[in-house]
This record gives C-alpha cells, sequence and structure tokens, in this order.
C-alpha cells in the first residue's frame, strides 16, 4: 500500500478522494441537537380553542376585549405528561396584570430561521426559574448543523433581579458571545436605589423606573396593560438605554410547529427606512412570545425566531 502511494500522482488523486468523501459525509449530516444543561419539566398542559369566526380586520382591540391566557396548572404523573393528555377547561378573564402570573419555572425553545422563510440555523432555549421574590431569566443561542462548521457563534444573554405584582425588576443583565474569532461580553447594572443605569463601558445614565433588559423586556410585555393603540417601554442591552415606541397590532392565527395558535401582533414603532422588530405573543399562553421578527432597513426580514415547544412547572 505504501509502495503505491510512492508516485506523487497517486497521493494527490488520494487526498482528493478523501476530501470528497469528507465534504459529501458532512453535507448529509443529520440536524445536530446541542446538549442542553436544564431541569426536566412536563409539556405545557393547556386547551386551544377554536378562533372567533371574524375576519382579522374586524376583531376589536385588545384594549376594550381581552382573552383569556390558559396557562394551566401542571400534572407530573407520567399518565399526563404530554399536552395533549392533559386538557383542562380555562375560566376566561379579563387580561391584567394578575391574569398573567410567570410559572415557577418556564422553559421555551425557538427555532432560528434565515429571513422570512430561510433555512433552519439553529435554536434558542430560554429558561425562566423564580424563587421567592427574586427571578433569573437565561437564553442561550447555538447554531447548528451544517452552519455551525462554519459559524459556530454562541450567545448567552442572563437577567436576574427581583418580581413582583408589577412583572421583572432586573438587577443585572450579562450577554456572552463565542465566535471563531474570540469572546465578547457586555454587562449592565440596575441601581434603583440611586436611579442609576451603569452601562458596559463604565457610564451612568438616569434610571427610569420601569426600564428593562434587552431580554427581560419581552416576558415583561405580558404584565403591561394592552390599552390604546401603543405603550413605551425603556430598555439597556448593555451599552445604551433606548425608548421603544411598540405598536399593540390585531389579532391574528400563526402556524408554528406546536400547532396554529391565536397570537396578538407587536411591532416596534418606527421612521421609514429604519430597523426594527416585531413580537407575536399567544393568547393562550399568557402573552409569552412565540414569534420574533428582526426587520432591517430595507424592510427585509433577516432572522426569524418561531416557537417550537413550552414547558412550566410550579414545583
Amino acid at each position: 500500500m505504501i509502495a503505491a502511494l510512492n508516485s506523487p500522482v497517486r497521493r494527490i488523486t488520494l487526498a482528493i478522494a478523501l476530501s470528497v468523501l469528507i465534504h459529501a459525509a458532512i453535507l448529509w449530516l443529520p440536524y445536530i441537537q446541542f446538549p442542553r444543561t436544564r431541569i426536566e419539566l412536563p409539556p405545557l398542559s393547556v386547551r386551544i380553542e377554536p378562533p372567533p369566526k371574524t375576519r382579522v380586520a374586524d376583531t376589536p382591540k385588545p384594549a376594550k376585549t381581552e382573552p383569556a391566557n390558559p396557562l394551566t396548572k401542571l400534572d407530573n404523573s407520567p399518565e399526563t405528561g404530554l399536552a395533549s393528555h392533559a386538557m383542562a377547561r380555562m375560566s376566561k378573564a379579563d387580561e391584567s396584570i394578575a391574569a398573567h402570573p410567570f410559572p415557577r419555572h418556564l422553559q421555551l425553545t425557538f427555532i432560528v430561521y434565515r429571513g422570512g422563510e430561510g433555512s433552519r440555523i439553529g435554536e434558542i432555549h430560554q429558561q425562566l426559574d423564580i424563587s421567592g421574590n427574586r427571578y433569573t431569566l437565561k437564553s442561550e443561542r447555538q447554531t447548528a448543523g451544517l452552519s455551525s462548521l462554519r459559524n459556530s457563534d454562541r450567545i448567552t444573554q442572563t437577567s436576574s433581579g427581583k418580581i413582583g405584582e408589577h412583572g421583572l425588576q432586573p438587577d443585572t443583565y450579562e450577554e456572552e458571545k463565542i465566535t471563531r474569532d474570540g469572546k465578547q461580553g457586555v454587562q449592565a447594572t440596575f441601581d434603583w436605589v440611586a436611579q442609576k443605569l451603569r452601562l458596559q463601558d463604565g457610564g451612568e445614565i438616569p434610571l427610569p423606573r420601569d426600564a428593562q433588559d434587552i431580554l427581560s423586556f419581552i416576558y415583561q410585555i405580558s404584565q403591561l396593560p394592552m390599552h390604546g393603540e401603543y405603550f413605551a417601554i425603556p430598555v439597556s442591552d448593555g451599552a445604551q438605554l433606548q425608548q421603544y415606541q411598540i405598536e399593540i397590532g390585531t389579532r391574528a392565527e400563526l402556524a408554528t410547529p406546536l400547532g396554529k395558535l391565536p397570537v396578538l401582533h407587536l411591532r416596534e414603532m418606527h421612521e421609514s427606512g429604519a430597523a426594527h422588530f416585531e413580537i407575536w405573543l399567544g393568547l393562550q399562553y399568557r402573552l409569552l412570545p412565540v414569534k420574533f421578527q428582526l426587520v432591517d432597513s430595507s424592510d427585509k426580514v433577516t432572522e426569524e425566531f418561531v416557537i417550537s415547544d413550552i414547558r412550566a412547572g410550579d414545583k
């Protein structure tokens, strides 16, 4: 065998053949799911009710009549492990802060797509844990499959602070991004006593009483009264503080891996030609986020995150 490779031509031919085989194997690899270190919770137990037989354009604004949000208490027995085996009757209630209490443990998984109808490029796993009057919210995004061979990015965001009758009040926000070029991180501290927001670069700015970080705000939205046509919320990403103006849109039906879900559409108000985001909240999941889009200045969707799994528990 070694003698057969003495010829340079034969060695080159063998190298090319091996390269072709390796690349062919990579192209046909299955979608890779990365291991997660998190507690196991049962699937969310809900009853999906039929959508109202009205056109979306004729549906009243949520400021007048809000739907129930039937996030139920879960039964952890094996017989009720699957949502389809644990259907529960949900009572109707006006949407208020009291109608959307967070479970003590909540896990959401989103599929990440490139563009509005692009290819699947990874997953985002988010976990909310509440102990007493404290909360910790963690989000981990990681590329997967073939895309991870070209761009092994991982973004971890952590928000922690107090939780009360008005929802989340962050104390700290941290973000770490790991790429092939190295590691980057940002951190912000919310000093509610001094009413100062301390940013990554050491700067300090006045801290509005309802300020959120870039991770906590998408959950805090469920705690806000949906009155009028829009609401404002100050949000920090660790480098700055922005005042988001969120337009309250119409109700619709959204196709997801969990089935068709009734949703409320929100959009960041923006000037023409400016990048913005859009959020869809699950009307039967206590207004938890079920879809998120990033839109560039040319009004093109650059990334889309769609819910694929919801798990919750109160133990």
